[in-house]
């Protein structure tokens, strides 16, 4: 729609690169303010957003260029360039940046002896809520869009874009905005579920499965080059479903752990 928000000569302000900055700035803000309450020090969450910034681009870079090998298999340089044509950053796949960001994650905060568990649920919310922004991104961009839709809620995009440029004036599935609602709508769902005072890891289980299901779902009206892109996607979701589901059953099984006696909030004798 709108790739490019900025154009100034030879700047160029790409929309997409615009909310992935705004994503990131709200994520870290967002986890910063939860840290205190998970027993973290928000310095620590400023740290560990730099090891995952790196590890989001990177993974979610590796996981586009596997699943579009065709692409860069004669030129290996341009596996790199995720900034070209299309305009603004691109070529980037959302499963890819979050488990490449997990694993940053978890290296940061065995190495800093963290609270591993604590620190899943205080960033879970902020990585929906980025998402939410992010997907706004590829909107504007024109990329990650769905099939055809005659009828409502189709949106024609123009010929300049990705999707215009493989749906010539045909309506489709604005997929981007579907996946912009799930983070926002489960960014809410987070914030109610937290005050049922679940044992640690539940939360960020559940947002796992509840998200992973919703790509599920909104794959199957997503535009994908070949089936293999498809069905590598949906067995990602399925895969993460199910570790999702496993970390919940392990989650749920432990022992609340009983707050020390100087903790706020405890009576003391």
């Amino acid at each position: 729609m709108h790739p490019i928000l900025l154009n100034l000569g030879s700047l160029q302000l790409y929309s997409y690169g615009v909310m992935l900055f705004i994503s990131f700035i709200c994520g870290i803000a967002l986890a910063e303010h939860r840290a205190r309450k998970f027993g973290v020090e928000p310095r620590k969450i400023t740290d560990l957003a730099l090891w995952v910034l790196v590890a989001v681009i990177v993974g979610s870079r590796l996981f586009y260029v596997a699943f579009h090998w065709d692409e860069f298999r004669h030129n290996l340089v341009e596996i790199v360039k995720f900034w070209g044509n299309p305009p603004g950053l691109s070529g980037l796949m959302f499963y890819g940046g979050l488990i490449g960001g997990f694993i940053a994650g978890l290296i940061f905060v065995r190495v800093n002896r963290l609270p591993v568990v604590k620190l899943m649920d205080a960033v879970m919310p902020g990585i929906m809520l980025g998402e939410g922004f992010t997907r706004i991104g590829c909107f504007l961009n024109g990329c990650c869009f769905g099939k055809e839709c005659h009828g409502f809620p189709g949106m024609v995009f123009p010929a300049g874009s990705p999707a215009g440029a493989r749906f010539h004036d045909a309506p489709i599935h604005p997929t981007q905005l579907y996946s912009s609602a799930a983070g926002f709508i489960l960014f809410g769902i987070a914030l109610i579920l937290e005050r049922r005072r679940f044992k640690d890891g539940v939360l960020f289980s559940v947002l796992l499965i509840a998200y992973s299901m919703f790509r599920f779902g909104i794959d199957f009206v997503r535009y994908y080059e070949d089936g293999a892109n498809l069905w590598g996607n949906q067995v990602v979701s399925l895969a993460l479903a199910g570790v999702g589901v496993a970390l919940l059953i392990l989650f749920q099984r432990r022992p609340r752990k009983q707050p020390p006696a100087d903790e706020p909030g405890r009576r003391r004798a």
